[in-house]
């Protein structure tokens, strides 16, 4: 039965004799154990016992322990003091809200753990373990949020509320690694949240403050974002307050608080990134020996994309795909204690990423004045965007091509001796166009001149080939064959001078060609094929020096 129906059902019997004996009940101050609750209009003994009570507590003992001479008529507004231990207690689950990469959940019933997915509940005596790069985030029954990191072990000892009053009572235990706890504050002073390691408890009511342990040499760690934590164990307790942090040594009294390293000024970027991987920089900070780096869905960081400890003041960021993301920054001192964090909002536009560029490369040299542009296939893109233009930013366009297939496409038309700008992108099987790849220059020059060999000399029984010269810095490259389809060679070489002494060469005909390779390593056109006869009387030449040799042909 109710209380509503029992209640009623006995009213007119109790109703004066309950009066009369709140009478004779002395009146108590509200002790620091109770809790208190504002009547409102409508509200009655009964329904406020049947809410908040115990079942083997009556409703007659809150009529008396708030003399209430008329438990038909409470005046909205007075305030009722009801003792903690009469106040009905019940589990409180927690909510697993965002996850990412492997955890696992073991509740006190079961004999194995199951996988942690996001919109998971989780009891008291629930043993929650992270991977290596996992993490997710509870919250508890007030809206508190903890955030548990990468290969970390928590225990869930007691998920409680004090049903209907707002109280919760939320203990855990660290085992080992990392947490970062988001505290509401606390309403009424049963409330309590701590968490406990292998040698400290940090109790609060209403903070933002992280805790370490380390299992392996039994050492903790609290640091105190925003209100204040009281650390202790069983030799002492120490109140550290915002933007403080205690280290406690495996058997040892918390230290002393000292202070937190400040945020670092990130170098947040205004635009979108377009580019990955991309350098995120911020300004070190002196007393820093290491900073760790967070990156988040959103500024809420419930689950963590990446948790890295660095040396430097820099970061790449990974290809994270398009979208919004939220890094955090705080340096890490010499007392291994971490900092207070720097916040980043920032969006990548990243995707589909433009292809490697094959040719022509930035700053190059081509000759052909209609010119064939040439990368690689990116898997994200089903097709391609190519622009041509005659200026770095791409406000004078010679030719565009928005549904490029394949990786190359060649110039729609002949162009003049000068300066040129490409550039191309991806476009995904969706119509999305990503980022355009950098403004790459070229130059459009005429080809080298083809050298055309001089008539042959003799120099103290040397055959001696030459050929004008180019312009300083141009090699040339040299074939001597017996053969008009240059099959077979007898020299096959490149000198940086425009001649080449031959010794005892065969007789025969012989024929050479040349080409100048210019200073960007371009290889010219084949000048004419030249021929010669050697007769019989040259048969004691050979190539001079396995230098390079070039003949002198003689049509």
């Amino acid at each position: 039965m109710s209380y509503r129906t029992r209640g009623r059902c006995q009213l007119g019997k109790w109703l004066v004799a309950a009066s009369l004996a709140a009478m004779f009940i002395p009146a108590f101050a509200a002790p620091t154990a109770d809790w208190s609750y504002r009547v409102r209009p409508g509200d009655n003994i009964w329904d406020l016992a049947a809410r908040f009570l115990k079942p083997d507590v009556p409703w007659q003992k809150l009529q008396g322990y708030n003399n209430v001479a008329d438990p038909l008529h409470l005046p909205p507004g007075m305030t009722m003091h009801v003792p903690v231990a009469w106040l009905r207690l019940r589990p409180a689950p927690a909510k697993i809200i965002a996850v990412i990469g492997n955890a696992t959940a073991k509740p006190a019933d079961a004999a194995q753990a199951i996988p942690v997915v996001k919109d998971m509940s989780v009891g008291f005596g629930t043993d929650l373990v992270t991977l290596a790069g996992a993490s997710l985030t509870l919250e508890l029954a007030d809206g508190s949020h903890v955030l548990m990191q990468s290969d970390s072990e928590l225990s869930l000892d007691r998920l409680s509320e004090y049903g209907g009053t707002g109280m919760v009572d939320t203990r855990m235990r660290l085992k080992r690694g990392r947490i970062n706890s988001d505290v509401i504050p606390l309403n009424g002073n049963a409330a309590r949240f701590s968490v406990s390691t292998p040698n400290t408890i940090s109790s609060v009511r209403g903070t933002h403050f992280r805790v370490v342990a380390n299992a392996d040499d039994g050492t903790a760690r609290t640091e105190v974002v925003s209100g204040r934590v009281d650390v202790g164990n069983d030799k002492r307790h120490v109140m550290v307050k915002t933007g403080l942090g205690v280290a406690t040594s495996g058997n040892a009294a918390p230290g002393q608080p000292e202070a937190l390293l400040s945020a670092p000024e990130l170098h947040c970027p205004q635009e979108p990134v377009s580019q990955v991987p991309f350098e995120f920089q911020w300004t070190a900070l002196a007393s820093a020996q290491h900073y760790r780096v967070q990156i988040a869905p959103s500024a809420k960081f419930e689950a963590l994309l990446l948790d890295q400890v660095i040396d430097e003041n820099k970061i790449n960021l990974p290809d994270l795909g398009n979208g919004g993301y939220a890094i955090r920054v705080r340096g890490i001192g010499n007392n291994q204690l971490e900092g207070l964090d720097a916040t980043c909002l920032l969006a990548i536009a990243a995707n589909p990423q433009p292809p490697l560029v094959l040719e022509p490369q930035p700053n190059s040299k081509v000759r052909d004045a209609r010119p064939t542009f040439r990368w690689t296939e990116s898997q994200q893109a089903a097709s391609y965007v190519w622009q041509l233009s005659s200026d770095p930013a791409f406000g004078q366009l010679l030719a565009d091509d928005q549904t490029v297939h394949g990786s190359d496409k060649r110039a729609p038309q002949s162009l003049s001796y000068g300066h040129y700008f490409w550039r191309v992108a991806s476009r995904d099987a969706q119509g999305k166009v990503g980022p355009y790849t950098k403004s790459m220059p070229f130059e459009l020059v005429p080809n080298p001149p083809a050298p055309e060999p001089g008539a042959p000399k003799h120099e103290r029984g040397d055959l001696v080939l030459s050929w004008p010269e180019g312009t300083p810095g141009q090699r040339y490259h040299i074939q001597l064959s017996q053969k008009t389809d240059f099959s077979k060679l007898l020299v096959d070489d490149t000198v940086s001078e425009p001649q080449l002494s031959l010794k005892k060469l065969p007789s025969g005909k012989w024929y050479v060609r040349v080409q100048t390779i210019d200073t960007d390593g371009y290889a010219g056109p084949w000048g004419p094929i030249q021929r010669t006869r050697i007769p019989c009387t040259a048969c004691r030449w050979v190539e001079a020096g396995g230098g390079v040799v070039l003949l002198w042909l003689v049509l």
